[in-house]
This record gives structure tokens, sequence and C-alpha cells, in this order.
């Protein structure tokens, strides 16, 4: 059997001295579309800025082993960035980071800027032949965008690093619920076609049900449940996950 693409093992953090996970653990493999749900304030967003090393990984207090996370075999914590990208994982945090004095096209260039130029222009073809809707938008200012065009535009970028995992914090934040389904039906093929493994949070949950086919669920910053999708509503008390 091969290794899990993605390995978190006791993983505890919090910020300053307030402690927010505890302990967490689990796998994700290849080809997985991963929803990470749980109430406000269950640790959802702090768990992928710790997998990402926005957070420091804390000592156990009990056993005063410090947990890991793994990128197949390799241990992630110390690794700048820069170098987690060019491994293909990318987090996309809620807010949107643009340059918004820049045009759509200036910001794809500007993501791309410590990619090979020749390598950058086929990539942000492809991204744009991927979220075509920015296309008429290449011209425009991104701070006059819609909220959902950021979104869009702010997904868009991150394509163009060749991801492998891509983690995203509200994937559909600020979209029309046609541009929900258009960006649902994009994360779905590139899960498919591209083998990008997806872990996200969505506070729409009937949406991100219908393309993921794995939950972590949390509770006070401890795993309440991981199961399949298509199990999901054989156990007893899943609500309390979303409560």
């Amino acid at each position: 059997m091969s290794s899990p693409i993605l390995k978190v093992e006791n993983l505890s953090t919090g910020y300053g001295k307030k402690q927010v996970l505890y302990n967490i653990s689990f796998e994700i493999n290849d080809g997985e579309i991963v929803l990470l749900a749980g109430s406000n304030g269950s640790g959802k967003s702090t768990l992928l800025k710790a997998i990402y090393g926005i957070l420091p990984i804390w000592k156990n207090s009990e056993t005063g082993i410090f947990g890991n996370v793994k990128y197949y075999d390799e241990d992630l914590p110390g690794l700048p960035t820069s170098s987690l990208i060019k491994k293909g994982l990318l987090y996309i945090p809620q807010k949107d980071y643009l340059f918004e004095n820049l045009t759509v096209k200036e910001n794809l260039e500007m993501a791309g800027l410590n990619i090979d130029k020749r390598i950058l222009k086929q990539r942000i073809d492809y991204s744009l032949s991927v979220f075509t809707e920015l296309i008429p938008r290449l011209n425009n200012i991104s701070i006059k965008l819609s909220g959902g065009e950021k979104r869009l535009l702010t997904l868009a970028m991150a394509l163009l690093h060749d991801p492998k995992i891509m983690m995203i914090d509200e994937p559909f934040a600020g979209l029309t619920p046609k541009n929900i389904n258009f960006v649902s039906n994009i994360l779905k093929n590139l899960n498919k076609t591209s083998k990008v493994v997806l872990l996200i949070i969505e506070h729409r949950i009937k949406e991100a049900l219908h393309f993921s086919n794995k939950i972590i669920g949390l509770k006070t910053g401890v795993v309440h449940i991981i199961a399949q999708i298509d199990n999901l509503f054989k156990i007893e008390n899943i609500n309390s996950i979303f409560i």
C-alpha cells in the first residue's frame, strides 16, 4: 500500500498561550477531496495554518514530543513557504491577497514571478482556460473586481504552481450560486484529471458534500470523526459536528 500523500501526527497548536488544537492525527491519500468540517471556533482554519507552517506545532505537554506533518515521507515543519510551493503544496486562505492596483493579467504574472517565463506563459493560458470568466476582465484593476471575481483570481493564481495539494479555506467565499457550481465543477475536474488532492473548509456544507469524498470533523479542537462521505449519514449524532 502506498504512503498517504499527507499525514498529520499528534498536531497541537494555538495562539500565544491559548491552545486551540489537541493531538490532531489523520491521513489524506492520493485522489481524495476532503472536507474539514466543524462549528465556528472548532479549529479548522488554525489546522490549515499549522499544516502550512504559519503557526508553530507545539510540544505535547504529556509526552514532550512535537507533532509532525509529512508530505509522503518527508517532514514539512521548518520548511519555508517557497519550498512548500515548489513541492506543489498550496494554501489559499479566506482572505484574497491580491495586488489591488494591478490588472488581473498583471496579478497572474506576479503570482508566477519565480516560474520560468516560457513555462509561465503556458500555465497562465491553462489557468485562464480553466477560469474562463476572468478572460474578459484581464485588463481590469483587481480592486474593482467583485468578491467572487477576486476569489476566482486567487484560485487561478494558485493553479499556476502546478499544485499537488490545495488547502482552501472557503473556496466559495463571495461567489454567486452560479459561480459556486462553476468552481465546484472546476475543483472536481482538477481532482479527476490533474489528480490534485483537495483539503477544504467550507461553511456551505451541502454544496461541499456534493463533491467531497471524505470528511474530517473537528469539535472543540479535537478530531471528532473521520468518515467517507458515502458512510456519513450512517453515523449517530452526525449533526453534532456542525453545531
